[in-house]
């Protein structure tokens, strides 16, 4: 539906289906959302609890940017939370609906279609439909459209009924790009124990858009001043408004120098989903590669894991120190499971011997770090990208003792109104971090030691 009207609410009226009305708003929204928030929506989407509960988180993120127009956009999600089985869920909707409506001057024709629509939300107030299977968006459109062959019960998206349309069509009417990870056809029928792997058997789930990439490489910038060429080539594969499609990579670098977290931001940034998997405890395959069909609680692969865990084909499976890794070949070392992951050709067709499905994993990114390549084999090494972190130094430590306060207020509330570090702090900040060999492990800790002796300063004053 082409946008008639400037305010985004009554427009939000004048959709016939719940998931039109919801494809609108996400399109609409996309830009003024963090990364994090858009993906969570299509996650949730045919989870009736956790698709209201992101909505409403959605709608608080737009309240708190404080301007009109998002707060008007933020009115139009909130009306889809509403369900005429339930009519106090309308009361806190429609007195602002209603008052949109009067301050819009609309031209006679629309103003009289829109009045049409809004009088049957009112309606519901009073539980006209309290016993409907529809949503109040098909109720008003059927109400007011009466026509003979409309069809009230069609398959709608409506989370409140519980009545979902196929994810393809969400995402297609999104327009995003999607992948059918776990094809039927090519699966065999799901263990019990498997049975959480329906939620994405023949299921075209979204590949995650690759947006504001130049923004992201500042951020990085930001907050690893020490590694800006690491992070140069990190962001190599990336291509603006393209999918993310990341070829193999390998962060080498001493221990505590953010390799990990590099990856963790990327992943926060990128607005897609990171599944880390630890290599210093791998003490054979099994652990990533899965277990096989036969066994009593058989296990699938890391990257399937992954895809079911995010519900999206272009996760991020990262393997944290992947130098530590047993080299023992009983039941397979992780360096000889993970070569089947890094070939795309091989991963676009892997028969997982658990679930007994061939998957398509060739869009899964997968980055590992490493303190050293020496015990890597060399096929192992040839097919990553080896990229190395250096270590910071001195000149770097008030750009990355700021980023640490920022982790800390992120954990911590009470830390979010912390002042910046003095000079004298940073001056004794930068003597511990310098004993410690400019560990950003040992920086996290020596900065929450100085605000922590900053707090009991000012108790004592």
């Amino acid at each position: 539906m082409r946008p008639r009207f400037d305010h985004p609410a009554l427009q939000t009226l004048m959709f016939g289906r719940w998931d039109d009305a919801f494809a609108h708003l996400w399109s609409v929204s996309e830009k003024l959302l963090s990364p994090k928030r858009t993906l969570a929506l299509l996650d949730a989407a045919g989870d009736r609890k956790g698709l209201r509960k992101q909505i409403l988180a959605t709608v608080d993120e737009l309240y708190a940017d404080g301007t009109p127009p998002v707060g008007a956009l933020a009115l139009a999600w909130s009306m889809l939370t509403v369900d005429p089985r339930q009519p106090h869920m309308f009361w806190p909707v429609l007195p602002q609906l209603q008052f949109a409506l009067d301050a819009a001057d609309l031209p006679s024709d629309d103003d009289a279609e829109v009045r049409a629509r809004i009088r049957i939300w009112w309606r519901a107030t009073e539980g006209e439909w309290d016993q409907s299977e529809v949503s109040i968006f098909r109720i008003a459109d059927v109400e007011t459209s009466r026509a003979d062959d409309e069809d009230p019960v069609g398959p709608i998206l409506d989370f409140e009924a519980g009545v979902v349309s196929t994810t393809q069509s969400l995402y297609a009417d999104l327009g995003l790009p999607t992948l059918v990870v776990m094809p039927k056809s090519k699966a065999a029928k799901l263990k019990g124990d498997h049975s959480a792997y329906k939620a994405i058997l023949d299921v075209a789930l979204p590949l995650v858009v690759a947006k504001d990439v130049a923004g992201i490489r500042r951020t990085l910038h930001a907050e690893f001043p020490h590694a800006t060429t690491a992070v140069d080539l990190l962001l190599r594969d990336l291509r603006e408004g393209e999918p993310v499609r990341m070829k193999p990579v390998l962060l080498v670098g001493q221990p505590g120098n953010s390799k990990s977290r590099m990856i963790r931001r990327l992943g926060d940034l990128l607005g897609i989903g990171v599944f880390r998997f630890d290599g210093g405890s791998s003490s054979d395959g099994v652990g990533y590669g899965g277990t096989p069909r036969g066994w009593a609680e058989s296990t699938p692969c890391v990257p399937a894991r992954a895809v079911l865990a995010y519900k999206s084909g272009n996760v991020i499976a990262a393997v944290d120190e992947i130098d530590k890794a047993s080299a023992n070949p009983r039941n397979g070392a992780l360096f000889s499971v993970l070569l089947a992951h890094l070939d795309r050709e091989t991963a676009s067709r892997f028969r997982d011997a658990s679930l007994d499905a061939e998957l398509d994993l060739s869009w899964v990114s997968h980055l590992a770090t490493a303190n050293s390549v020496d015990p890597l084999p060399a096929p192992l090494r040839d097919r990553y990208r080896i990229i190395r972190v250096p270590v910071p130094t001195l000149q770097h430590m008030p750009a990355l003792a700021a980023s640490v306060m920022r982790d800390l207020a992120a954990d911590d509330e009470a830390r979010a109104g912390d002042w910046p570090l003095a000079d004298d702090e940073l001056a004794v900040i930068g003597k511990a971090w310098q004993r410690a060999r400019f560990s950003m492990r040992a920086l996290q800790k020596i900065v929450g030691a100085t605000l922590e002796a900053r707090d009991q300063h000012a108790m004592r004053h």
